[in-house]
């Protein structure tokens, strides 16, 4: 069965990922970008499609008519149309759990630098600001320390237990909200309204889906302390973009830390890219450590296996190919 990895430049950065587990799996061919026209004379034929961010909706389940399977190379599957894959009896597969130590890190580089502005002050020393310092010290941006704070974690799946893990080791106080009952990890469920009010830090940890879409907008932000800052790390729609803006710029909110914005890569003039002091952006890379991304090739190689061998796993999409 052939096998079309829809874009695999995401993958490697200086050719850096062992692709054996993939290569191995019979006909592979890897497009480092898709357009539509690749897709029509490539991927036609294909019966495995890979995908990280490229969208596959009906448009291209049309063309790919001998389609059986589409292997999502993230956690995140909303770019897959999966009633319209569930209808052609096509199987969609994701990868749980890669990242939860790269991602819950990375929302707490984000977090140290808004309580610490590392970045800050060794932009400071290298333009020659603490040797022109008249005192020992360059003391110049308030910080503070992380014991005795609250965090407020939303989604309390594999990624926001392992964020409530670090956040204990700094002595913090673990707040979680969740769909499903988390007494058998250990904490109890809080309300949203509980978060968002007895928060120092907030952090998002759920899927981009209808019923998450602009989570946090104004009249969340209205109910955190105007101490709080918001960290989202999952998906850049979760977070009304305008509304976060207004609240930094209006000092409603200390702060904010973004890996991701509600369109990527953003346009140039996305309110978001503004210097603002109170606002640290990086571009989508909690994923990317090294591991997690061999360990993303390594389980999609596992889940096109699974399927091969009539056993799937990691399906996402069942509810639609039952109907």
């Amino acid at each position: 069965m052939k096998i079309v990895f829809l874009d695999s430049h995401t993958m490697s950065l200086d050719q850096d990922m062992d692709l054996t587990p993939l290569e191995d799996l019979g006909e592979y061919l890897p497009l480092a970008q898709s357009s539509g026209e690749d897709i029509s004379a490539v991927a036609r034929d294909a019966g495995i499609i890979i995908t990280n961010k490229i969208i596959v909706d009906k448009s291209v389940l049309d063309i790919v008519s001998g389609l059986k399977f589409i292997s999502v190379i993230a956690t995140g599957y909303n770019i897959v149309d999966l009633e319209a894959a569930g209808k052609k009896g096509i199987m969609v597969a994701n990868v749980p759990r890669y990242a939860s130590h790269s991602v819950s890190q990375h929302a707490f580089a984000l977090i140290l630098e808004l309580y610490c502005n590392v970045g800050k002050y060794d932009r400071d020393v290298k333009k020659g600001d603490w040797s022109r310092s008249p005192s020992f010290s360059l003391l110049r941006y308030p910080s503070f320390e992380l014991e005795g704070k609250t965090i407020g974690i939303i989604g309390f799946g594999a990624i926001g237990r392992q964020t409530a893990k670090i956040a204990e080791g700094f002595d913090m106080k673990v707040l979680a909200y969740d769909d499903s009952d988390l007494s058998k990890a250990g904490y109890k469920n809080s309300s949203l309204d509980e978060i968002l009010s007895q928060s120092d830090i907030i952090s998002i940890h759920v899927p981009l889906t209808p019923e998450t879409r602009d989570l946090i907008a104004e009249e969340e932000i209205q109910k955190m302390k105007r101490s709080a800052v918001v960290i989202n790390t999952s998906r850049g729609g979760i977070v009304n973009e305008t509304h976060l803006h207004r609240a930094l710029i209006n000092g409603r909110i200390a702060g904010a830390g973004l890996d991701v914005l509600s369109r990527e890569p953003p346009m140039e003039d996305n309110i978001m890219l503004e210097e603002l002091d109170n606002l640290v952006v990086t571009p989508h890379t909690a994923w990317s450590t090294r591991e997690a991304r061999q360990r993303l090739i390594d389980i999609t190689a596992e889940n096109i296996r699974a399927f091969m061998d009539n056993n799937p796993q990691n399906i996402v999409n069942r509810e639609y190919l039952e109907e």
